[in-house]
């Protein structure tokens, strides 16, 4: 039987506070930060570039992360940043998100269709963060509907349901 002959003791604070103000715990803290961008640059595409148009990219991430401790596995990342960027202030942010988390879900698998409203016409805002252009300024009103599901070509329909009134 092996026995530790480690014991708790006033050297534990000292140790504990050595490493806590320790330039590798600070670069290992920036690596892990850097690490969850890149992740959901590449995985919540659309809402991260809305964001990052926005500038509203480093206070919605800084929040995000310290808000959840979730695995640093890229499958768990974009779903839990779309869950929670869905409920945005920003009604826009919120559609993209709430867009990108159904055609993951979809393209993964899920059976359920689902349904996601807007207030301007989302063909060209979504061409636009898909492709990394500027987006258009004034995007038609009105409202507007877009279906994913897994029995749709490409997963996904626009629906006008109101279109913009002159």
């Amino acid at each position: 039987m092996i026995r530790s002959t480690y014991q708790a003791g006033d050297s534990d604070d000292a140790y504990i506070q050595r490493v806590a103000t320790s330039k590798d715990l600070e670069e290992a803290q920036r690596n892990i930060f850097l690490w969850r961008i890149y992740v959901l640059e590449r995985t919540a595409r659309l809402t991260f570039n809305l964001l990052k148009r926005r500038n509203l990219l480093e206070a919605a991430l800084s929040s995000f992360i310290e808000r959840h401790n979730i695995s640093p596995f890229r499958e768990t990342q974009a779903p839990a940043f779309l869950e929670e960027m869905s409920s945005h202030s920003d009604g826009l942010i919120a559609a993209v998100a709430q867009f990108e988390l159904a055609l993951s879900k979809v393209r993964e698998g899920d059976m359920g269709r689902y349904a996601v409203q807007w207030n301007v016409e989302p063909h060209g805002i979504l061409n636009s963060l898909a492709k990394d252009l500027p987006l258009e300024e004034d995007a038609p009103e009105g409202i507007y509907q877009i279906l994913v599901s897994y029995d749709l070509p490409h997963q996904f329909r626009i629906v006008t349901l109101l279109p913009e009134v002159h």
